[in-house]
Order: C-alpha cells, then structure tokens, then sequence
C-alpha cells in the first residue's frame, strides 16, 4: 500500500524522515503506545521505524517491540540525551538509508530530559536525513494526580509535558472522573497548546501526527538546515532549552541474570517486597519452575506489578 497524497513519507520534505518523539517519565505507558500504534499503522499505509532508548543496560522494550519487518535501532550508552557522541545520529540515518520506514518514531529513556534531547537534533549529520515532526509526552495520571513525591521527578516530568505537541494521560481507567478532570486541568495550564488524549480511552492518530506543521520550527531548530532567525522568541508553551539537569545520574541500574528457572510465588514475594521508593522502575523476562520452557515479561512501577506470558498470544 502507497502513502496517502497529503501524508508525508520518505520522500516527503527533501528526503528527511519525519520523526516523532516520544517521552515520559519511567513507567508512564511509551512502549505500550507504540505497540499500539503498531497493531493500527499498516491502515496509514505509512511504515514504522523505531528507535530505543533505554537507561537499563539490557533493551527490554525493543524485544516486547520485535515482530518481522520492522526496522528497530538501539542508542545505548544510556538516556539519549547523554548517550556517547553520534549514538542517535547513527541510529536515525541507519534507519534513514534503509529506505524500509516511512517515519520513526524515537522512545526516549523514561530519565531522558527532553531539551537535551532536542539539542541533539540539530547535528548537521542528523539534519541531512531526519526532522522532528512531533513531540509525543506520555503522562502516568495516577502517578502524576499524587501531590508528594521526589521533586527532581516532578520537574522532569513538567518539562516532558512542556515539550509537548501531544499529550497522553495514561491508565486513565485507574482513575474516577473527578480526579481525571482535574487533573487534565493542572495539566492544561502547563501546556495550554498541547492536544490531550486519554488513554487507553483514545489513541494519537499517525496520520493526524505527520499531518501537523513540523515541531521543529515550533521550538527553534532548523528548518531544512537552515537557522531560525535569532530574533524569534521561543513559543510560550515551550521552555528555551539548553542548559538543564540530568535527572539520570541519581539513579543506578542493576541487570540480574537468573542461571535457571525460579519459583513463581517467591519471585512475586521478591518484587513485592522491594521500597518503591529505593526500585522505581523493574523489568523483564523471567522462567518459571512449574513451566520451564515458557517465558514471562514481568513488569513493576512505583509498586505495582504484574506478570504475563510472553508472547502474549502464540
């Protein structure tokens, strides 16, 4: 199938793929997005291309991600935004000279700040293959509708809903009306611009997302290599970007390999018992004694976690 006429493709734009970032806090609901937008993007017409970015050593998401077809490159290194010199250079212009995806779709790390982020994109490199199209903020509701918590997170997690063109208010059906409704009004004042969708209620369209004017002119890089003037001032939804703290280096992370497969109820007890506040963030794949030959995607955010059969459906 051909892309539609008015939605940008290759070769739209001189050749340069339009690119959708996406960001949010650890644990928000990225991935589960972007697999969401796979199961609904071949009716665009338009292929997919991913690039991961995650603050664990181990790639998790891009194996739940991995189906037949769709071209996924890695930045390791760490959160994007200090990840060694061309990591996502050479990631997006891999991807760029495939000539196997439409558009791409960056998942940052959960840790990542999105203005350093966004000063990558201007690398005269990356500028030659890819633009940013769409600033895609994914926000954990019940997380973010609890007033305590670190305030280093809270202000990360300002800023990801600052950047956005779009905002995603994940696990909306964990929480009743009132407290939604007043949640999407804080975060309306935050970024009175942004387009808000409740999920999993909703969903962003592909198609409306590459159908926008390019982000990038919004918050002040380049447009088709060529600088925006310097007497431009920066859009009042989007914070000047440039010198900011790195959230991420608080943090630790810790990859555990299991040399056989463990009891089920005294891995749960394990996860269940761990300090949310000490353990932000676990994932991954693990077997079980009572059946050795299958393999669990387990997951735990800020406390609750669950375990499912991996793949879901054979």
């Amino acid at each position: 199938m051909n892309p539609a006429p008015d939605a940008p493709g290759a070769g739209s734009d001189r050749g340069r793929l339009p690119v959708i970032l996406v960001t949010g806090f650890l644990g928000a609901g990225k991935t589960t997005l972007l697999l969401r937008w796979l199961r609904e993007s071949p009716a665009t017409g338009l292929r997919m291309g991913v690039v991961m970015n995650e603050f664990g050593a181990e790639s998790i998401d891009s194996q739940i991600l991995d189906r037949p077809g769709l071209p996924v490159a890695q930045v390791s290194g760490g959160c994007v935004c200090c990840a060694p010199d061309n990591e996502l250079d050479r990631a997006v212009t891999q991807l760029a000279k495939s000539g196997d995806c439409d558009y791409l779709v960056v998942e940052t790390s959960g840790l990542a700040d999105p203005d350093n982020v966004i000063d990558v994109l201007p690398d005269p490199d990356l500028l030659g293959h890819a633009r940013l199209h769409a600033v895609v903020s994914v926000v954990d509701a019940p997380w973010y509708a609890q007033p305590e918590g670190d305030i280093g997170e809270r202000v990360l997690a300002r800023k990801q809903i600052e950047y956005a063109n779009v905002l995603c208010l994940s696990k909306c059906d964990r929480l009743d009306a009132a407290a939604l409704d007043a949640l999407e009004a804080d975060i309306a004042t935050q970024n009175p611009g942004a387009r808000r969708i409740r999920l999993p209620f909703g969903l962003p369209d592909i198609g409306d997302l590459l159908r926008m004017p390019p982000a990038e002119a919004r918050i002040g890089l380049p447009v088709d290599g060529v600088p925006p003037s310097e007497s431009a001032a920066p859009s009042p939804t989007s914070p000047a970007h440039g010198a900011s703290t790195h959230l991420h280096t608080g943090y630790r992370r810790l990859t555990w390999r299991f040399p056989v497969p463990v009891d089920r109820n005294a891995f749960e007890t394990f996860l269940s018992r761990l300090d949310p506040r000490a353990v932000v963030r676990a994932k991954g794949f693990v077997r079980f004694t009572h059946a050795p030959d299958k393999l669990f995607l387990f997951q735990r955010v800020w406390g609750p976690q669950y375990i499912e059969e991996f793949p879901p459906h054979p």
